[in-house]
C-alpha cells in the first residue's frame, strides 16, 4: 500500500512551526504534573509515573513524526493538531490521580490523542504505507483501548493494564511479522520516512522547554511564601540554575543536535527510522525522566538546603541527574556517535552521590552534581580540542 499526495510541502531544518512549538508547551504540562506527582510519593509512585511518561512520550514522538511527514500548514491539519493538544492537556490534568479517581479522564484523553494522531497521519501524510496503517490503526489503537478497559473495570490492577498497553503499542510490534518496523515496504523504503533537520530541531526544542520548566519549578518553590528566603536558599537556587545550565550545555553547547542531524542524514532510510526511534524515543525518555526526578529532588532540598535528605529524596536528586547523563550517553550510542561510554559511566557515578545527600546535605550533593557534570563537559571538550574522541 503506497499512496503519494503531490503538492504537500515536507519540513526541512529550521521549519518547526509556531503551532508545533505551542504543542510542545502544552505537552510540558505533563512534565510539570509528573514532577508534582513524584514529589509526594514513594518509589512505587515513581515507578507508576515512569510508566505514564513512557506511554505519553511514545505518543509525543508519534506527533513529532506526524508533523515531520505532514507539516501543520493547512487549516485542517492545524485543527487536528489542536485536537491532539486538547487530548494531551486532559491527560496531563489527570496525571496526579491517573490510577484512581481520574483514571477514566486520563484514559479518555489518551484515546483522543491516539485517534487524532492516527486519523491525521493516514489522511494527511504524503506517503501512506501498510506498516503505517498497521501501527497506527492497529497496535496504537489497541493499546489505547486496553487503557480504557482497565480504567473502566479494573481499577485495582490498572497499572498492569497500562503496562500491557505499552507492550502492545511499543514492544509487541517488534516481534510480530505484521509490523511497521520489521520489513521494508513494497517500494523498498521504511514504513515511516524521516526528515532529519526538522525531527532533530523539534526534539531539541522539547528538551529545552523541559529544562526551562525544571528551573521554573525552583523559582515557584522559593516564591510560595511557605518558607522565608534566606542566604542558603538563594545560594541553593543559584547552584541549581548553574546545574541546569550545565545540563543544557551537555546537549546544546557541544553541538549534539548538529551531530545527530548529520548521523541521521547519513543513514539509509530504513536505518534512520530505527535510529530515530532509539535516540529521540527511548534515550530521550531516560533524559526526560531524569529531569522529572531532578526537579522533584531539588524541590525537597530547597527548603532546608543544609539538612540531610531522606534516601528517597536524595535518590531523586542524584539519580535524576545521573539518569540525564546516562540518557545522553544512550542517545549517542543509538546514533553511532563517539563519546557515549564516558557519559553513561559518569551518570552512574553521579547517581552514587545519593549517599552524600542522605548522609550530608542536599546542598553538598548539589555542589557535587554540578562539579561532576561540569567535569564531564570540560573533559569532553578537552579531548575534542586535543583531537581525541572518547569511546
Amino acid at each position: 500500500m503506497q499512496a503519494r499526495r503531490h503538492g504537500v510541502p515536507l519540513p526541512v531544518a529550521g521549519q518547526v512551526t509556531s503551532l508545533e512549538l505551542f504543542f510542545d508547551l502544552v505537552f510540558v504540562f505533563t512534565i510539570t504534573q509528573l514532577t508534582a506527582t513524584v514529589q509526594h510519593g514513594g518509589w512505587a509512585v515513581t515507578g507508576r509515573s515512569a510508566l505514564l511518561l513512557l506511554i505519553l512520550w511514545w505518543m509525543y514522538g508519534g506527533y513529532a513524526w506526524l508533523t515531520n511527514a505532514a507539516p501543520p500548514v493547512t487549516p485542517r491539519r492545524r485543527i487536528l493538531l489542536v485536537l491532539g493538544m486538547i487530548g494531551n492537556f486532559v491527560t496531563a490534568m489527570a496525571i496526579p490521580h491517573a490510577y484512581g479517581s481520574d483514571r477514566i479522564v486520563f484514559a479518555t484523553g489518551y484515546l483522543l490523542v491516539v485517534v487524532v494522531h492516527a486519523g491525521m497521519y493516514v489522511t494527511e501524510a504524503a506517503r501512506i504505507t501498510r506498516g503505517m496503517v498497521v501501527q497506527l490503526l492497529g497496535w496504537n489503537m489497541l493499546g489505547a483501548v486496553l487503557g480504557i478497559v482497565g480504567a473502566l473495570f479494573f481499577e485495582d490492577v490498572l497499572v498492569w493494564w497500562w503496562l500491557g498497553a505499552f507492550v502492545v503499542a511499543v514492544v509487541l510490534p517488534r516481534f510480530v511479522t505484521i509490523s511497521s518496523l520489521n520489513q521494508p515496504e513494497a517500494d523498498g523504503g521504511p514504513s515511516f520516512e524521516l526528515v532529519p533537520g526538522h525531527f532533530v530541531e523539534r526534539h531539541g526544542l522539547m528538551l529545552l522547554i523541559a529544562l526551562g520548566e525544571s528551573v521554573l519549578a525552583i523559582g515557584v518553590g522559593l516564591g510560595t511564601g511557605a518558607h522565608s528566603i534566606g542566604l542558603e536558599q538563594v545560594v541553593f537556587a543559584a547552584i541549581s540554575l548553574l546545574l541546569a545550565a550545565t545540563l543544557y550545555w551537555a546537549y546544546f553547547g557541544v553541538g549534539e543536535d548538529s551531530r545527530a542531524e548529520g548521523a541521521l542524514g547519513a543513514l539509509p532510510a530504513e536505518r534512520a527510522q530505527a535510529a530515530g526511534l532509539a535516540s529521540y524515543g527511548y534515550a530521550f525518555f531516560v533524559i526526560l525522566f531524569g529531569i522529572v526526578l531532578t526537579a522533584a529532588g531539588l524541590h525537597h532540598a530547597l527548603a532546608h538546603p543544609t539538612d540531610a535528605l531522606t534516601w528517597e529524596y536524595a535518590g531523586q536528586l542524584c539519580v535524576g541527574v545521573g539518569g540525564f547523563w546516562v540518557g545522553l550517553g544512550l542517545f549517542r550510542l543509538a546514533l553511532g556517535l563517539p563519546g557515549w561510554l564516558p557519559r553513561v559511566a559518569g551518570g552512574v557515578v553521579l547517581a552514587a552521590f545519593t549517599v552524600i545527600g542522605a548522609e550530608g546535605s542536599g546542598l553538598a550533593a548539589l555542589v557535587c552534581l554540578l562539579a561532576g557534570s561540569a567535569g564531564l563537559v570540560l573533559l569532553e571538550q578537552r579531548s575534542t580540542l586535543g583531537g581525541v574522541e572518547p569511546a
